[in-house]
């Protein structure tokens, strides 16, 4: 059962879609973001595995996980907030 939604609500999400009209609406900028988030953490998990220096690698793969953790909590809480 979900809450009714309030005016405000209503308008800040029209708002932000108009907002973003001109890159094709808040779906594709959320998609836009995450793709951007796959091709860093992609970046990153390569860097890992190209370079031999065992904490330089730990390092990169560390940043890689937690970029693609944080990435994907951030793209789940846009799209719940503006597609809902």
């Amino acid at each position: 059962m979900g809450y009714p939604e309030s005016q405000s609500e209503e308008q800040a999400r029209a708002a932000i879609e108009l907002a973003l009209s001109p890159w094709g609406g808040s779906a594709a900028c959320i998609d836009a973001y995450e793709s951007g988030i796959r091709a860093l953490t992609e970046l990153q998990w390569t860097v890992a595995r190209v370079i031999d220096l065992e904490p330089v690698r730990s390092i990169a793969s560390g940043c890689g996980d937690l970029t693609r953790d944080i990435g994907a909590t951030l793209v789940s809480r846009a799209r719940w907030l503006l597609d809902a």
